[in-house]
Parts: structure tokens; C-alpha cells; sequence
């Protein structure tokens, strides 16, 4: 009998390269869910992105998100713009899905690319009671603006653009659902400018 026959069998390097991907696949998992949970718990991604961890669970939908958008003079009057275009509109829907500064930057450099007219009259707030009914109007009114072609890339935006990201909550006791203003985002002139390509 030869020595080789009797030494046990020493594993490759290539045994243990076989279990790597096995391995790999519920540790990504894992770090995905945990980002998931973390941007949902404390950046208010909703549950709906993500992988959709928890997304049948909660009641957090894009249903449930909304934004007011205004323009406000140097003054600090505000006059929300209520004519969005559908590619602005699409790049607000996608922001609330994910509310930070940086999503709803995105948006607003898209609403400072267009001239913005006011309609001829101010229009008065109406009143809305719990029922959907209509029971009068505020004593504010505002005009609304509406988007009046492309601005020129030389002409500089000069106003505040200002995006309210509202939330529906719902009070267990009472069942009702009411709205909440979890942020407002403002952004100056100088962050509106389009970016010079070299």
C-alpha cells in the first residue's frame, strides 16, 4: 500500500467556491430588505418601491402622498401652480414616492425651465366640509399661474419655488383620514438655473 492512498482527502479551494454563491444570495437579500426598511423607517420611502417589503401590509400608497406646488416673489406672496405639464407631473408623482430634497429638486429645475402666466382674476379658496360638500370660500384667493411656453436658457428664473409634500393619516378612534404636511421644500433661484454644458 502506498502513504498516498491513506491521507484523508484535503478540500480544494474551488469546494469552497461552490458554496460562495450559495451564500451570496440570502446575504444580498438581507441587505436589500434592510435598506428597504431603513429608507421606508426614516427617509418615508413608500413600501410600495423597494422590492415591495411590506407593500400589501401598509397603507402607504401614492394614493396617500400628494404635493402643492407654488411660485413665491421676492415679496414671499405664493401662487401654486396648478397646470403642470405631464412630464413635470410625472417627475412630482416620482418624488413622492421617494421625498427627499434631492427628487423634488428634479422637479422643480423642470418647472423653471417654462414661463408661468397668472390667470386674469384671483380665485378664492373654497371650503370643503368632511362630506366632500362645497360650503363657501376662504377670505384668500390666489391666481392661479399656467404655463406660457419655454423660457430662454439666457433669462435667469427669479422666484422661490416652494413643493408642500402632504401625507393622509388615519385616526383609528374616529376612522377618519386627514391630511398632514410632513415637509416643504424651498428652492432659491440659484439652485433653478440650468446647468452650462461644456
Amino acid at each position: 500500500m502506498s502513504a498516498s492512498a491513506h491521507r484523508p482527502a484535503v478540500p480544494t479551494i474551488s469546494a469552497y467556491w461552490q458554496w460562495a454563491p450559495i451564500l451570496c444570495i440570502p446575504i444580498v437579500a438581507l441587505l436589500v430588505a434592510g435598506r428597504q426598511v431603513y429608507l421606508n423607517r426614516y427617509h418615508d420611502l413608500t413600501t410600495w418601491k423597494g422590492g415591495g417589503m411590506g407593500m400589501f401590509a401598509g397603507a402607504d400608497s401614492s394614493l396617500n402622498r400628494y404635493a402643492k406646488v407654488f411660485i413665491a416673489d421676492p415679496r414671499g406672496e405664493r401662487q401654486p401652480l396648478t397646470e403642470l405639464t405631464p412630464d413635470q407631473s410625472d417627475l412630482v408623482k416620482r418624488a413622492l414616492n421617494y421625498p427627499v430634497r434631492r427628487n423634488f429638486l428634479v422637479a422643480a429645475r423642470a418647472i423653471a425651465t417654462l414661463d408661468w402666466i397668472a390667470k386674469r382674476q384671483r380665485m378664492p379658496v373654497a371650503l370643503i366640509d368632511s362630506k366632500g360638500k362645497n360650503v363657501g370660500t376662504a377670505a384668500e384667493s390666489y391666481y392661479l399661474m399656467m404655463p406660457f411656453g419655454t423660457r430662454p436658457r439666457e433669462e435667469k428664473w427669479k422666484w422661490d419655488i416652494q413643493i408642500e409634500y402632504w401625507k393622509l393619516s388615519y385616526d383609528p378612534g374616529t376612522r377618519r383620514a386627514y391630511a398632514v404636511l410632513a415637509e416643504t421644500f424651498v428652492f432659491r433661484p440659484e439652485e433653478l438655473q440650468p446647468h452650462e454644458r461644456s
